[in-house]
């Protein structure tokens, strides 16, 4: 009797034991949250937002430059510059004496003289006096018996005797040139010329100049 009981509190005692063994069933689990697939974009966008604006903050600060507008000039029209140039004279004498004719055979009027009178000339410098003529008598001069020649005064002259280029009616004009040398002395020299037509001797062109 005895040893049968200790066989049943012996199973007893194992099948206690088994059941400790076996593991105790977790009690029913909470259900999972259902995936929003949205949740994903938002967080991406938030987190782009972020960095945005963290870089926003870090990064200097950006300079936008202000333009002034330029004033409007209305153009009126270009101005042309005007260049005046003025030419020498002719040195060919006019066709006609600009003076009535004086009713005297042979006569004669200085239209101009160069040099002028006391014109201050270098010593021994060369240079031609030139007198432009003109015929106001009531003959011409004819170049086959006429000439113009030094007649008195100081001689710096290179040639005493001119034939003349050419005849020259009454009412017209010539030029007489005369090749001269300054002398070596500084001073003042005057010098006078004359037209001759056979014995005729008539209109004075008188030179002074100053040498230095």
């Amino acid at each position: 009797m005895i040893r049968r009981n200790h066989r049943i509190f012996s199973f007893l005692a194992a099948t206690l034991i088994m059941l400790a063994c076996v593991p105790t069933l977790a009690p029913a689990s909470t259900p999972l949250p259902t995936f929003d697939p949205n949740s994903l974009n938002t967080a991406i966008v938030q987190t782009a937002n972020a960095a945005a604006t963290h870089t926003a903050l870090m990064m200097p600060p950006t300079f936008t430059p202000t333009l002034t507008p330029r004033p409007t000039f209305t153009s009126t029209g270009t101005a042309t510059p005007t260049f005046i140039f003025i030419l020498p004279t002719s040195t060919q004498p006019p066709t006609l004496a600009p003076t009535s004719n004086s009713g005297v055979e042979y006569d004669c009027q200085i239209l101009s003289q160069t040099p002028q009178d006391n014109t201050p000339v270098l010593r021994m410098a060369t240079f031609e006096a030139r007198w432009q003529v003109a015929n106001i008598g009531t003959k011409g001069w004819d170049a086959s018996n006429s000439d113009y020649r030094y007649y008195k005064g100081d001689k710096f002259h290179q040639t005493a005797i001119y034939d003349l280029a050419a005849s020259v009616p009454s009412g017209g004009t010539i030029e007489f040139v005369v090749k001269m040398q300054a002398p070596s002395a500084s001073g003042t020299y005057s010098t006078s010329w004359r037209i001759f037509i056979g014995k005729t001797r008539l209109c004075p062109m008188n030179l002074t100049i100053i040498v230095n």
